[in-house]
């Protein structure tokens, strides 16, 4: 057995057998501060447990064949505990009931970039309490789940990445409600299978994330179970983009009016006013609330927004109509648009468009004039469109 010491940071020992690690006490294989353990096959430590040192560094040649597992940990137990920045490379975690438990609040910062981790047959993952950054690249969970984000935590990041839950009850990952993401959760460019009972990404509504914080972009849901749960594409700290499986999300809003027989009463020739009448919201709006004639924005984030408005109405003969798009109340001379009604008091549709900004609990409204006389309007058909250019 290697007689272990301090003598250099750069220490590497290569570990084979459970033999290669330092020698256990009560059960725990303290691995040294500023080491380097490189992982060259299967290893069993045979019901003992790994507990982190300073900057310990866990790698090996391929997450195929270099393991580590250890037959006899007591259910509960966690397989490795650490409360110290721990880079791992190209290993496996199997076989075992729980596998991390980690505490960055102890000797911060802590940081954890896992590339090519593989965790496979375990059924509770274990909990990461409060790190700068959790990186998580080219990895896979394999029959494994229960992975519980905790604490303050700066960035959970996740690309290129397979997980893959046991159909059992439970989520793969869980942000729970004791969770504040101080920058982003962020996966992308990966794939999350939930069957039967497993959720794939409980959420729960009362983490702390910033506005579009919880993102996921290019991701494959797949399993047939519940995918996402908690926050979902209607929530403000989420941005969902290019996804299958689950909506996306999109700032977008759509009312109209359909055989209208409402008056907007026109008291002063050339004066604008809201149009009147019962308004339709679609089914598929995101981020915005609806009343009649009116979209009220509920994003998080200053926009760019395209508006677009049909409107067709009746009035007496060869009257000059004009319609406007108003936000919050004032109008929009850019949106302009006239037409005259024929003599039989009918015109064709008009339409208008425009682009403007909308902040959070910004809203938008038809209006209409009638600009030489104060001849009443029935606007019977009307259709507005508003969706982000960003």
């Amino acid at each position: 057995m290697p007689v272990f010491d301090a003598r250099s940071k750069k220490d590497i020992v290569f570990v084979g057998s459970w033999t290669d690690f330092p020698t256990p006490s009560n059960g725990v294989i303290t691995l040294l501060d500023n080491y380097t353990y490189f992982i060259t096959s299967d290893v069993d430590i045979l019901g003992n447990r790994l507990v982190g040192g300073s900057d310990t560094t866990i790698i090996g040649g391929s997450s195929e064949n270099c393991s580590i597992t250890s037959t006899g940990l007591s259910a509960g137990v966690a397989l490795l505990t650490t409360q110290w920045t721990t880079p791992i490379r190209n290993i496996t975690f199997k076989d075992v009931d729980t596998c991390l438990s980690i505490d960055g609040s102890i000797n911060p910062p802590l940081a954890l970039d896992w590339t090519g981790l593989n965790f496979q047959n375990i059924p509770n993952i274990g909990t990461i309490s409060t790190c700068d950054n959790w990186i998580y690249s080219k990895g896979a969970f394999l029959n494994s789940q229960g992975l519980v984000f905790t604490g303050s935590i700066g960035t959970v990041g996740i690309d290129n990445s397979i997980f893959v839950g046991s159909g059992s009850a439970g989520s793969i990952i869980a942000l729970d409600a004791g969770l504040t993401i101080t920058r982003r959760f962020r996966a992308i460019y990966s794939s999350i299978i939930a069957f039967g009972s497993t959720i794939g990404v409980d959420a729960n509504l009362a983490a702390t994330i910033p506005t579009e914080g919880y993102i996921y972009d290019t991701i494959n849901f797949s399993g047939g179970g519940t995918y996402l749960s908690g926050i979902d594409e209607l929530d403000n700290r989420s941005r969902i983009g290019n996804s299958k499986g689950v909506k996306n999300t999109a700032e977008i809003g759509n009312y109209f009016m359909l055989n209208n027989s409402t008056q907007t009463v026109i008291a002063s020739a050339g004066v604008p006013v809201k149009i009147a009448g019962t308004t339709t919201e679609n089914a598929i709006n995101q981020k915005f609330t609806h009343t009649d004639n009116r979209l009220t924005y509920t994003g998080g984030l200053l926009r760019n927004f395209q508006i677009s408005g049909t409107a067709s109405f009746t009035s007496g003969n060869n009257q000059v109509i004009g319609l406007y798009v108003s936000k919050n109340g004032t109008l929009l001379t850019n949106s302009e648009m006239y037409a005259t009604t024929s003599g039989s008091g009918r015109a064709e549709s008009i339409h208008i468009q425009t682009i403007l900004e909308l902040d959070e609990n910004d809203y938008i409204e038809i209006w209409i004039e009638n600009d030489n006389s104060t001849q009443n309007i029935t606007v019977e058909f009307l259709n507005l469109i508003c969706k982000s250019l960003d």
